[in-house]
């Protein structure tokens, strides 16, 4: 209808159109500007150059954390409760701080032992049972084993907080650690693991990477193991699984944030309710000798056969995460490579193509150093270039002071970008359960975002001297070994590692200053 009515009106247009009388031809257009009038080319693209005023900074919204409130139970469980009442929802996080950094002598145990706390059944549900349980409440039962926790976790609408509590404290309290369940999970975390050590560059090289960065004079550094390999996990019982769960997941060494539409006496009174049977003292702690930062540049080549591309690492080892030094390491991480205005991005990604992807990143640990990690993903003819790039800005880095806007800039984003990550319930649980792993007060990141703001380029440089020193690094590199060896070796003796076959050194490449660092390209790579 609309389409007929719209040829209509065109028609009678038309038909106007002919009946009016014909029009005056129209006047000359006026002469052109002599041609010394025009702009130039230059200055009209100069003027048109986006970056060139960009608009000053709008003033920091004012934001603070929600207020934590702290209450512990009979059993000496930890309860956080954060209050968030815009949607009927709660979050629930029972954290044991206890992760992969507790497997001992028996590598893995910690991930496989979590997630059998779910996947086993626990309580009066048999497996499938737990899982329809969490379901039928409209939610998720999942666990995450990190480093440094396990965390258990559930989103319930709050009428449904009660029961949503009651799965928690039976996967806590009572796992059935089922036999064929436990069978089912040892195998698909052997394949994983025996799958990424063929097919993933990144996993391979961090294998070395962590294991070279903690390595101790005598012993083992918890945080020295990145994953466990095969063999490892093939070595684990059940009784391992038992032994982790009776020693580690204890009342008194985790706490559970309850974050959401609640009030704090209702939560704990519930938490009281559902995890008052549960007993058990804190387990001793684990003696972490203190690892030293790399002295000399070494290097470590993880072989990838035929591979056609290359993951390149160079890395250190920084504050600890309780530090004061924190906000000016965060701030120094992120002119250096913390997105798309860092440093290796613009330079070794865009202005000169020797990747496709580059970042630097700070892994925060509970206890002692935490790493400084600056990586490259690349072909492999171009993985000398990359590796000569990285470590040209890891010197750059500790050399020299950043420039005012390279430090505004960095400032700005990591004061306000908690607003962009506190938008759910999900996240301030997350990062109140951040707060309990990491030892932090409850108003940190309050504080914190007020002394990034006050951060300088001199607060940069000075703390960049200290961590970033011109040949202490470490590198690794995973790739084909039989074309990187050579150029490698440019920058120092290389130790060949064979991913496969457990990670040990297979040979070693001596130092050879006039060999090349750009290979030719092979079939594109």
């Amino acid at each position: 209808m609309i389409r007929r009515r719209l040829s209509s009106l065109v028609l009678v247009a038309l038909a106007v159109a002919c009946t009016k009388a014909p029009e005056q031809p129209p006047a000359a257009p006026p002469p052109a500007p002599p041609l010394a009038a025009l702009p130039t080319p230059t200055a009209a693209v100069a003027t048109a150059a986006p970056t060139d005023s960009p608009p000053p900074p709008g003033i920091a919204p004012d934001w603070t954390f929600p207020k934590v409130t702290d209450q512990t139970a009979s059993n000496g469980l930890l309860v956080r409760v954060v209050e968030r009442h815009a949607l009927p929802v709660v979050q629930l996080e029972l954290v044991i701080t206890a992760g992969s950094a507790s497997d001992s002598d028996k590598p893995g145990v910690a991930a496989v032992a979590g997630e059998l706390l779910k996947a086993g059944g626990a309580g009066k549900w048999a497996s499938r049972a737990l899982l329809d349980a969490a379901e039928s409440l409209g939610s998720s039962l999942d666990v995450l084993t990190d480093r440094d926790s396990t965390r258990i976790t559930m989103a319930v609408t709050k009428d449904h907080l009660g029961e949503a509590l009651d799965i928690l404290a039976a996967v806590a309290v009572k796992p059935r650690f089922d036999a064929a369940e436990f069978q089912k999970l040892k195998r698909r975390e052997i394949d994983r693991v025996s799958s990424l050590s063929r097919t993933n560059a990144s996993w391979a090289a961090s294998m070395v990477l962590y294991r070279e960065l903690f390595q101790l004079p005598s012993g083992v550094h918890p945080y020295s193991r990145f994953d466990a390999n095969p063999k490892q996990l093939e070595a684990i019982g059940l009784a391992d699984c038992r032994g982790w769960h009776k020693r580690q997941v204890t009342p008194k060494n985790a706490f559970i944030v309850v974050a959401g539409d609640v009030e704090p006496k209702g939560a704990e009174q519930e938490v009281e309710r559902a995890f008052g049977s549960w007993s058990g003292e804190r387990p001793e702690a684990p003696s972490l000798t203190a690892p030293m930062p790399p002295s000399a540049l070494t290097i470590f080549l993880v072989d990838r056969p035929s591979s056609p591309q290359a993951e390149v690492y160079v890395a250190t080892l920084g504050p600890e995460r309780q530090s004061a030094d924190w906000p000016a390491i965060r701030t120094t991480n992120q002119i250096l490579g913390g997105g798309v205005a860092g440093r290796l991005f613009l330079d070794v990604r865009e202005k000169r193509s020797l990747a496709y992807r580059t970042r630097s990143s700070i892994d925060a640990v509970a206890h002692g150093p935490s790493p400084i990690i600056l990586s490259a993903g690349t072909q492999t003819a171009k993985a000398g270039l990359a590796l000569d790039a990285l470590l040209t800005h890891f010197d750059a880095m500790g050399k020299a002071a950043p420039t005012d806007d390279e430090t505004g800039i960095a400032t700005r984003y990591l004061s306000d970008i908690f607003l962009v990550g506190v938008d759910t319930v999900g996240a301030i649980a997350n990062l109140t359960t951040d707060l309990g792993v990491f030892g932090l007060p409850p108003d940190y990141y309050d504080t914190y975002r007020a002394a990034v703001r006050n951060i300088t380029k001199d607060n940069v440089a000075s703390l960049a001297a200290r961590y970033f020193q011109t040949g202490k690094a470490l590198v690794v590199v995973a790739g084909d070994a039989a074309r990187l060896g050579k150029p490698l070796s440019h920058f120092g003796a290389v130790k060949v590692v064979d991913a496969e076959g457990g990670f040990v050194t297979k040979t070693t490449l001596p130092l050879d200053p006039t060999a090349t660092i750009e290979l030719q390209r092979i079939n594109g790579t």
